[in-house]
Formats: structure tokens, C-alpha cells, sequence
């Protein structure tokens, strides 16, 4: 039999419900969806090779995650590892498996598409496009995170220790620069987030493209009679601060509440941060919170899935705070934007490309007291917020998940991107 299914590798872990029905995070539910829906007829399944999760994580994040039906959606899953088990356990007991059945399912298939893989002891991403090229297969590559800095930055910042950045700047960054180079060389079609970082490593390639890794649709742009009522009432209620995403520690919300707190010491009090999600970290930022004395003016939401009730949350928001301490991608900025919600974000490179949406407010990577600056500059001159709304709305509207999704297809099966 002919190959035809199209197979995504990816860590993202996935957790099995029954034998026919598998969770996973609701937005990338969303894109599995509008990826097969676009298939062309001939590729008979989209495939997902991913690893994992455990009955523990699932119960803990079961209310927010999102389901897919293999048989109703035509999205099958192959495990390849045990998520939360280590590299140890991975080498004994699941190193021969998960090649095995990552081997067949390459063979299966007609496309292979997947990224670099950050975990050196567990490559089966770049190991999928690897084999995908000997079997004549196509093959995409995707890099959508920069993170040669990542070593800096993070020791920098006080995360790593000097050890972690050695070896991580010496021995890891070395082996992952060397699979970029590899996929930006071999892969039929090379999807890099950001104009720089596509240029760099395309060289003039065609196959080097630079995308955007956009989650909302249409139906989630702030409708225009809420949009309107949003920029007529700025000047009401406190300033509306938000963050929603993963409470991890590289994603720097502790930087949030610090600017927070500074802010209200520089005379900005009618303001409020939302901070939406959960993580290893909520504990120790609530504890922040009440040790500094602003717990009455940060506000710690569960998480929320990706769809309707998140977007009507975030329609009320003013400005998305953005401080990772090491690069990052975060679809939330765009979905941010979307609900008509600009953001104040540390100057790393994804910010700085979306700034020229002029929605994005730059400050300077770890400065908590820039961060402070402009929330008490916004606190104090609402008007100013109306210009960044208006255009982070239309900057969503022109990109939304399923025009880049189109543009990828044509990349994928060989047409030109229309202008």
C-alpha cells in the first residue's frame, strides 16, 4: 500500500481516555483540526506520534484540556514515550519501542512533519525527519522558539546555575545548532517563526519560510460593538492587567507582580493584574503577592480552555504583560491581540518583530522597572491605550490561524503563497 497519511511528531503530551478518544491541550485540538480538514483527499489520516501524559496530569488539567475522537475526526495517536518519566527510565524501557513504532509510522506516511528536538536524549523529532528523507518522504521541518540565546539568558535571569549553562551553551546548543542546519538543508519545506530567523538559515532557500503559529479564528476576534464599548469606557474601572498561559518559572510572572507592586508605589492604584493558568508555580507567586501586599490587586484565575469563555474573559483586559526571562513564542500575545488587548513586553526577539504591529510596547528585557514605568503611564492617559486596541484588532484579523494554515498547505504541496 501506497504511503498516505500525513505525520506530525511533536513533544506535546497526549492522554488517552478510551481506546478511540484522546485529550490533549484544547488549542492545539483546534489546529489538529483545521490541519486534517485541509488534507487533500488522497493523504487517508493525520497522524500524531507524541508522547504520553500520565493519569496524574490528566486528572489535574482534565477541566481545560480538549478531546479528540480518532475515528469521528480522522486523528490517530501513536505514543512514543511516557511524558513524565526520565531520560533514565526512557533509555531502558522505551528507546527501542518508541523508535519501532516511530519507524512505522514514518513508513505510513507520505508527509513527515516536525521540529528540532530540544531533548537531545530523546530525538525523535529530527530522528522522524531524518528517516522521512532517506524514504523519499516530504518532510517539514518547524523551528517556532530562537533559543540560541537560551543559555544566556537563562543564567542571566538567575534560572540555571553556571554548570547548567556550560554544558547547555557547550555541548546541547552545538548539537541543536547542527540539526537546524540539517533540517534548514535537507527538509522539502523549512517553517521558521520570524522574518530574521528565516533569513538567516535560508540563505535564499525557497524552502525557508518564515510563518506565524497564529491559534485564533475569526469567530475569536472582539466583536465590534464590544470593541466599541471597550475604547468608550477605558477611563472606567481599574486598568485592567492580564497574563494567561503556563505558571512556569522561565515565563517570568513573578517579574508581573513585581512591576505591579512598583507601580502602585509610583501612585498607579486603580489597577489589577488577572493572571489566568496553572503550574508548578501559583504557590510561590501567590506567596509573592501576599508578601508584597498587592494579593488584593492580583487576582489568580484556573486555567481556562482555549475557545469562548476564554476570549470573553480577555475582551475586558486592557494590556497582556509579557516578561519571559529566556526567548519564547506564546500564542497568547496573538490571541491577546485578537480580544483587543496590547502589550507591554520584554524587547526579546518575537516582541520586537510583532511590535511592528504597534501593538506591542518594548521595555527592556528583565527591567521591572520599565515594565512599572508604562503600566503607571497607561494607569494615568488611557486614551493612549485606544490606538494600540484598534491596531492589534486588525493586525489579528489579518492573521488568523486558518490564513496562515492556507498558506502553509500551499507551501506544503507545492504552490506559491500568494502575496
Amino acid at each position: 500500500m501506497e504511503p498516505a497519511d500525513y505525520l506530525m511528531v511533536v513533544p506535546v503530551p497526549f492522554f488517552r481516555v478510551s481506546p478511540t478518544r484522546i485529550a490533549t491541550e484544547s488549542a492545539f485540538v483546534e489546529h489538529l483540526r483545521i490541519l486534517r480538514s485541509q488534507l487533500p483527499d488522497q493523504l487517508r489520516r493525520l497522524v500524531v506520534a507524541a508522547p504520553s501524559m500520565s493519569a496524574e496530569d490528566y486528572d489535574a488539567n482534565a477541566s481545560h484540556l480538549g478531546h479528540i475522537d480518532e475515528d469521528e475526526d480522522e486523528i490517530h495517536l501513536v505514543s512514543t514515550y511516557t511524558a513524565d518519566r526520565g531520560r533514565a527510565h526512557y533509555l531502558l524501557h522505551e528507546l527501542v519501542p518508541s523508535m519501532t513504532a516511530l519507524t512505522r509510522a514514518v513508513r505510513g506516511a507520505a508527509f513527515v512533519h516536525a521540529a528540532t528536538s530540544h531533548d537531545i536524549a530523546r530525538p525523535l523529532e529530527i530522528a522522524s525527519l531524518v528517516m522521512g528523507t532517506a524514504l523519499g518522504r516530504r518532510t517539514i521541518g518547524v523551528e517556532d522558539i530562537d533559543l540560541r540565546r537560551e543559555p544566556e539568558l537563562m543564567y542571566r535571569s538567575g534560572q540555571w546555575s553556571l554548570k547548567s549553562y556550560l554544558v547547555s551553551r557547550y555541548v546541547y546548543e552545538p548539537i541543536r545548532e547542527a540539526q537546524r542546519r540539517y533540517m534548514a538543508r535537507t527538509c522539502s519545506l523549512v517553517l521558521l517563526k520570524g522574518e530574521r530567523f528565516a533569513a538567516e538559515y535560508g540563505r535564499g532557500r525557497k524552502s525557508v519560510r518564515s510563518f506565524l503559529d497564529a491559534a485564533h479564528s475569526t469567530e475569536h476576534i472582539i466583536p465590534d460593538d464590544q470593541l466599541a464599548t471597550k475604547l468608550a469606557t477605558l477611563d472606567e474601572g481599574p486598568l485592567e492587567l492580564v497574563y494567561f498561559g503556563r505558571l512556569t518559572a522561565y515565563k517570568g510572572v513573578d517579574r508581573m507582580i513585581r512591576a505591579v507592586y512598583r507601580a502602585r508605589q509610583s501612585g498607579a492604584e486603580n489597577i489589577r493584574l488577572t493572571i489566568i493558568g496553572t503550574g508548578e508555580e501559583r504557590n510561590a507567586l501567590e506567596g509573592l503577592a501576599a508578601a508584597l501586599g498587592v494579593q488584593s490587586h492580583v487576582t489568580f484565575e484556573g486555567a481556562v480552555p482555549f475557545g469562548p469563555e476564554l476570549f470573553e474573559t480577555l475582551y475586558k483586559m486592557h494590556l497582556l504583560l509579557a516578561c519571559p526571562l529566556s526567548e519564547d513564542t506564546p500564542r497568547n500575545a496573538l490571541d491577546a491581540m485578537a480580544s483587543g488587548v496590547p502589550l507591554v513586553a520584554y524587547d526579546l526577539s518575537y516582541y520586537e518583530e510583532l511590535a511592528d504591529s504597534g501593538a506591542v510596547d518594548l521595555v527592556p528585557w528583565e527591567a521591572v522597572e520599565a515594565m512599572a514605568d508604562r503600566i503607571v503611564a497607561y494607569s494615568r492617559d488611557r486614551a493612549s491605550l485606544a490606538g494600540p486596541i484598534r491596531r492589534a484588532v486588525t493586525f489579528a484579523r489579518a492573521n488568523t490561524q486558518p490564513i496562515w494554515m492556507e498558506r502553509r498547505m500551499r507551501w506544503t504541496f507545492g504552490n506559491q503563497p500568494s502575496a
